[in-house]
């Protein structure tokens, strides 16, 4: 996991000359009412937790709840709507739905993602493993990663999130992003309705641009969007996350989903068409020859080996666009990969079972490498493919191999 990191860098010019310092205390000693009560009064206060050296969140500095939003709630679309709107012109998305959804998904900021990960959408978490949400170095990459989930997850594409009125009516674009799975709360649309209807208030009031109006003000807004419909494969004006590729949602466990089987019934000739596209993105489509184990030079169908579906997954997610690099092929070569990039991995103790695993854990041993999954029912598969045997697939549930070293993305 990456260091925590709090607001400083969001708020640093909104510092007071005159502000009162707390004595140390952890923020999750504070109740609800208290932080409101600092955000209302601007009153800093120090989280031993936030980092190695401790970290200062500042409350609010306009300090008047209007437009239907509580002062803390306020504050929060006052401090971000200037990176919520040049983002929504970079990606071709209505402001106004976004900072509603990071007002109702962080608490105004407050919920412990936001605080110790600049995570205000939930990016990476699910309701199995609400923990598995991936943090950010700073709020401008957290707000970011909202952006790009959209842009690279195929469903929102494919589900009309960069065409019409989706572009420019905040309304509508929570209607579609609803319908391609975005959340599970049947009563969500409502609950951001109400909450976009009080941003566009704020909006009026401080006489800021509406999506519709950016759209008009800059072309390139729907241009983005036209390309992003298209391709989401950052051929665009998008300033693109560094290192992500094509799909680089960093997400391996959905990323390991979405290219692989949901059974074993497919051949080894057989990927899954997104598993071939994400080859193709990352160059491995056409994977070196090797040697079978009766010592025959090999070259199995594309996909169609552990080695290659682990490194698609992991280059293609973005999680780490330098595994394997070019010296390691093989599950034997990427073992050592792993073992030998301790600054990127932490080895988890193999107990058997699950327990103590997290979905995207990477299994491995001399002979075979595959990836821990976990399915929205809850089930812990394995997602992976087999030498000249099957192409991937997440098939097969969870099985104990005491030779396996398992590890974990930091």
């Amino acid at each position: 996991m990456r260091g925590k990191r709090f607001f400083r860098k969001a708020f640093g010019a909104l510092f007071v000359s005159a502000v009162t310092m707390l004595s140390p205390v952890g923020a999750s000693a504070l109740t609800q009412a208290q932080l409101e009560m600092f955000a209302q009064n601007n009153i800093l206060f120090y989280d031993p937790s936030g980092s190695e050296c401790g970290s200062i969140v500042l409350g609010s500095f306009d300090g008047v709840g209007t437009a239907g939003l509580s002062d803390l709630q306020a504050t929060f679309v006052d401090t971000y709507h200037d990176l919520a709107q040049n983002l929504s012109v970079e990606y071709g998305i209505p402001w106004e739905t976004v900072m509603a959804q990071g007002i109702l998904e962080s608490a105004a900021g407050m919920s412990d993602f936001a605080r110790y990960r600049n995570n205000f959408f939930g990016i990476g978490a699910f309701d199995s493993n609400p923990d598995n949400a991936f943090s950010y170095d700073t709020p401008e990459d957290g707000w970011r990663g909202y952006y790009e989930n959209i842009k690279n997850t195929a469903t929102y594409r494919n589900n009309g999130v960069f065409a019409g009125e989706a572009i420019t009516n905040p309304y509508v674009y929570a209607q579609v992003i609803k319908n391609a799975g975005y959340a599970t709360d049947p009563n969500y649309v409502s609950k951001l309705n109400d909450l976009i209807g009080a941003v566009e208030n704020r909006a009026r009031e401080k006489g800021w641009l509406s999506s519709a109006d950016l759209a008009r003000t800059y072309p390139e807004m729907l241009a983005n969007a036209s390309i992003n419909a298209a391709s989401g494969d950052g051929s665009t004006t998008v300033v693109v996350t560094a290192g992500c590729l094509a799909s680089g949602n960093g997400d391996i466990n959905l990323t390991a989903l979405e290219l692989s089987w949901p059974d074993r019934t497919h051949p080894l000739n057989d990927p899954k068409p997104e598993y071939v596209e994400a080859m193709k993105a990352v160059g491995l489509y056409q994977k070196p020859c090797g040697v079978d184990k009766e010592g025959n030079s090999v070259c199995p169908p594309a996909g169609a080996s552990c080695d290659q579906f682990v490194t698609t997954v992991m280059k293609y997610s973005g999680a780490d666009p330098d595994f394997g690099a070019n010296d390691y092929w093989g599950a034997a070569d990427l073992l050592k990969y792993l073992s030998s990039h301790l600054d990127l991995y932490e080895e988890i103790p193999n107990t058997g079972s699950t327990d103590n695993l997290q979905p995207g854990d990477i299994r491995s041993d001399s002979g075979h490498i595959e990836i821990v999954v976990q399915t929205e029912d809850g089930t812990f598969k394995i997602a992976s493919a087999s030498w000249n045997d099957r192409t991937g697939d997440h098939g097969k549930n969870f099985y104990p191999k005491s030779s396996f070293r398992i590890f974990r993305r930091k």
